[in-house]
């Protein structure tokens, strides 16, 4: 516990929610979600190693004996290929792998817990205290610029409470819906309205969400969310698995930027990973990066700026 309060705080300096904690401690603990082949290496050494040992055994030479041992070895190798071509070929779920302990029990028998013993989790806040939209505070009280969406209270609710709307003046919102709350300036004049972050998963359901919202904002939006290529090379990222909806199988084929056949072949097995699984303060550089690039599309001279280099060559506008 210590370690992930270390972790989730970077050193003691941020905060994060009950959902962040569950997650941290349920990693690594969740199956990784490929097909595992070292169980038929295992098997085949093991088996081969066994009619070795008994060849060895033997003061002469068998050709029956060694012909059994290649037989019975390939066998084995074929029957363990034969159920796992077929586990494959088996229907797109299979299976749900969850965290190991629901959110309920943990905040009872960890969190609740640990607060006896010890003290309250160093860092560790409410999500429950936060009311969306987030708003910060501009000085000539205007609309912001820039509002980050992600359907996900929890990763709404660490910005929040690392002041991430004060510091980079944006908004937070979950819906499109909410937006209206927003654009109340710049929008209601005639104006374009606020730039969009997108935050989200990496699931169907994410996919679909940053889909909706580039359908809505057209060109003014900065998508930021995860995609199954950030999980599939990390052994340490957070893995699950669900059924698959009504017209999941649609978005992951649609997906832009168009996902490669792991992607694809991950996703449609049912598998995702949350987005609140992701540590705070990698959290808060990732929206920090978006608004730099976010920035450049609410503000055309700053994006013009943006997109001159160090040895740009000068030349008459």
């Amino acid at each position: 516990m210590r370690k992930l309060i270390d972790k989730l705080t970077d050193g003691g300096k941020l905060r994060y929610t009950p959902t962040q904690l569950w997650y941290a401690a349920a990693r690594n603990r969740t199956p990784a979600g490929g097909t595992s082949y070292g169980c038929v290496a295992v098997g085949f050494i093991l088996v081969t190693g066994f009619f070795s040992l008994l060849i060895m055994g033997t003061n002469e030479f068998d050709p029956d004996v060694v012909r059994g041992t290649l037989v019975t070895a390939g066998a084995f190798l074929a029957l363990v290929l034969l159920l796992t071509f077929r586990g494959s070929r088996r229907a797109k779920w299979s299976g749900t792998v969850e965290v190991p302990m629901s959110l309920s029990v943990f905040r009872t028998s960890v969190i609740n817990r640990w607060t006896v013993v010890h003290s309250r989790p160093l860092g560790l806040k409410d999500e429950g205290s936060v009311r969306f939209p987030v708003l910060p505070a501009l000085p000539d009280g205007g609309t912001p610029r820039l509002v980050v969406l992600c359907p996900d209270r929890d990763v709404l609710a660490c910005l929040a409470l690392n002041d991430v709307h004060t510091t980079h003046s944006l908004a937070l919102a979950q819906s499109l819906d909410q937006l209206g709350n927003i654009s109340t300036g710049p929008a209601s004049a005639g104006g374009p309205g606020p730039v969009a972050i997108v935050l989200h998963d990496a699931s169907p359901a994410g996919l679909a969400f940053a889909a909706a919202t580039r359908a809505a904002l057209g060109g003014r939006v900065v998508v930021a969310g995860m995609l199954p290529r950030t999980v599939l090379d990390k052994p340490n990222a957070l893995r699950l698995r669900k059924p698959l909806r009504s017209g999941d199988l649609d978005v992951i084929r649609a997906s832009t930027p168009p996902l490669t056949p792991a992607e694809a072949d991950w996703l449609s097995r049912g598998w995702w990973s949350p987005i609140a699984a992701v540590p705070p303060a990698k959290l808060l550089t990732v929206v920090a990066r978006a608004v730099d690039r976010a920035e450049g599309i609410a503000d055309p001279v700053r994006g013009r700026a943006q997109q001159v280099g160090f040895l740009t060559w000068p030349t008459a506008s």
